[in-house]
């Protein structure tokens, strides 16, 4: 019934809206910039003389807007200004568009383009404006002047910072400026400025920098997320040096802003990728909500995943809300939903729980009221815990960690997407935001020994535990099968496995569903065959290779001294890699990080054959 409502009234807006002639749809150059455009453009040529003092030069572009040409005041002598001939304009825009621009020079921001003033040439506007001679960054990306790849990825990255310092503070001043895009950032000594503000903030933008929500008509004309959005896809193309998107236009476009399709090849560098796949999230809710805040990110070179305990106690209040509705405790339901709602007033579940209250008490009105802003909110994704698994089983880190951070933000007591969190800090080597978010959620309390273990590795990364304290952890018999195997790793030494980062590669992270307490106390036997023998294990993990500390010690010059770890719990058996040397095969296959054993397998460690049953009643 809500779903129906909810659309209903949705296409009514829609419509009203497409009869009102509000949306811009592509692609012609009117309906890309909300302008009619000037069916008897004016004559410009080189060497005329303007308001008296500007001398032509030559033009340095075109647009939707009008015509640019360089011009030497003469007054002040060898001095170039940019003026840009609107085309398209009628009094009323005129007078908006000074208002703005005089507001914007009253701020004398360096990262603005700078307007002097203004006249009339054959009765259209004239802005006279600071020339940048560095030209735009559109017309960097055409020249794709020679450049390393880290030199390149760290000039975007300033450029970002500086583009989002200066929005923050128009921002802050309440105007939006609606056209982010390479064309409209210029360099000036190499700094990234701003140009056409206050000409573009009455129009649609240009579709393909523009969000979903706005091309629907969806997004309000004061969201400064809707430059965000830009400012991200314009990060995107100048990663990829070319438009993420370019060639799509109509479902195509939308269906890619709405996945954040990322170019084939383009997986680096991690963190300025996942900043850009925050900044271009289609729910406005879920990206930078301000441009200070991705200015933030850029300085730590990471996106800050939000942890609110206070979100966190909520939700506690709405399963048990939840539960109340289910036994017809309307009030208790009701007094739960509300005090949820006074902790984090924007949780989703939250929202939905005293939606769905009134909706079960037929208050259609004010069930509508709570849940217009959720039904297109962060609250309509459900499958955030298995898009953030399936991307980083793939690789794709920044996906992955963007996923994760949505769903996390959404539902901040879902255990196994936080911990899915942590697996992606550890395979980036974020070690310093694996600690931190590993010791809050121990501190409230969350039941999963798959954190205890994410904490000590995390620790380990950052080299913090030496070996009294481990040892005293072992003799204690204290944490999980996996806190436990990792101990007794890093206490082999860093020497003992040649180096830091080698010790790092023989531990092992342990997933959500390994921590539960029916995992822990399931009991399997693995059988495995060397030289002839066979061994029964009914240890949870089994380790494998040349030290004579493993489970199963193997003396080959093809084995590693960490060679592989077998875990084997839950009713579930898995062979993990551990980066040997070597390599180790499963069944002729070569393991690429894990593998299930489901029966017998042919294994080789190296070069040594196996012979192994992830099951007692498999052997014959």
């Amino acid at each position: 019934m809500l779903g129906k409502d909810l659309k209903y009234l949705r296409n009514k807006h829609l419509s009203a809206m497409v009869q009102a002639g509000e949306l811009v749809f592509q692609f012609t150059e009117s309906q890309i910039t909300g302008l009619p455009v000037a069916k008897n453009p004016m004559k410009l040529d080189a060497n005329q003389l303007l308001d008296h003092k500007y001398w032509l030069l030559h033009a340095l572009g075109n647009g939707g807007f009008g015509e640019v040409w360089l011009a030497q005041d003469t007054v002040l002598g060898d001095h170039h200004v940019a003026i840009k001939f609107l085309t398209a304009c009628s009094p009323d825009q005129d007078k908006a568009f000074l208002v703005e621009m005089r507001a914007l020079a009253g701020l004398n921001l360096p990262g603005i383009v700078t307007f002097h003033h203004h006249f009339r040439h054959q009765k259209q506007l004239a802005l006279v404006m600071a020339y940048c001679a560095g030209g735009s960054l559109l017309q960097r990306l055409r020249d794709r002047l020679p450049e390393d790849a880290q030199g390149w990825v760290n000039q975007v990255a300033d450029w970002m910072l500086q583009l989002c310092e200066t929005l923050a503070v128009v921002h802050a001043r309440g105007l939006v400026h609606h056209d982010i895009k390479p064309s409209n950032i210029l360099l000036r000594d190499g700094m990234a400025v701003i140009a056409d503000f206050g000409i573009v903030n009455t129009t649609g933008g240009t579709v393909i920098y523009s969000s979903p929500g706005k091309g629907l008509g969806l997004a309000r004309r004061d969201d400064a997320r809707e430059d965000i959005y830009a400012l991200g896809v314009t990060l995107l193309e100048l990663l990829n040096r070319a438009h993420p998107w370019n060639a799509l236009t109509g479902e195509a476009l939308e269906q890619a802003k709405h996945l954040r399709t990322l170019p084939a090849g383009l997986n680096q560098p991690t963190w300025l990728i996942e900043i850009a796949l925050k900044a271009i999230h289609p729910e406005a809710e879920l990206r930078f909500q301000t441009a200070a805040d991705m200015a933030a990110a850029l300085r730590a070179r990471s996106v800050p995943v939000s942890v609110d305990r206070n979100a966190m106690k909520a939700h506690r209040a709405v399963l048990a809300g939840e539960q109340a509705l289910k036994r017809g405790a309307w009030r208790k339901a009701e007094q739960a939903a509300a005090g949820a709602l006074r902790l984090s007033p924007r949780l989703p579940s939250a929202v939905l729980l005293a939606g769905r209250i009134k909706l079960l008490q037929h208050q259609t009105d004010a069930a509508f009221d709570i849940l217009k802003d959720a039904a297109h909110g962060p609250s309509r994704n459900l499958m955030g815990v298995e898009l953030g698994w399936l991307y980083l089983q793939r690789g794709e880190m920044a996906m992955a960690l963007s996923t994760l951070s949505d769903e996390v933000t959404r539902n901040p007591l879902n255990i196994e997407a936080h911990c899915l969190l942590l697996e992606c800090y550890w395979s980036v080597r974020r070690f310093d935001e694996m600690k931190h978010l590993a010791e809050i959620l121990r501190a409230e309390k969350c039941d999963n020994s798959a954190i205890e273990n994410a904490g000590l590795l995390a620790r380990l990364g950052l080299r913090e535990l030496d070996p009294d304290w481990l040892q005293k952890q072992l003799a204690r018999a204290k944490g999980s099968p996996f806190s436990i195997y990792n101990a007794q790793v890093a206490l082999v030494g860093p020497q003992a496995l040649g180096g830091w980062d080698c010790l790092l590669q023989k531990l092992v992270f342990q997933d959500f569903r390994f921590g539960v307490s029916a995992a822990s106390k399931s009991t399997n036997t693995v059988m495995v065959e060397y030289q002839g023998n066979k061994v029964a294990f009914t240890d949870k993990l089994i380790s494998i290779g040349k030290l004579a500390g493993n489970s199963l010690q193997i003396d080959s010059p093809s084995t590693s001294r960490r060679h592989a770890v077998i875990v084997n719990m839950g009713n579930e058996v898995w062979l993990h890699d551990l980066h040997s040397t070597v390599g180790t095969w499963v069944d002729g296959i070569l393991v690429r990080g894990k593998q299930p054993l489901l029966g017998v397998h042919d294994v080789k460690i190296g070069r040594v054959p196996l012979r192994v049953w992830s099951r007692e009643d498999r052997v014959v």
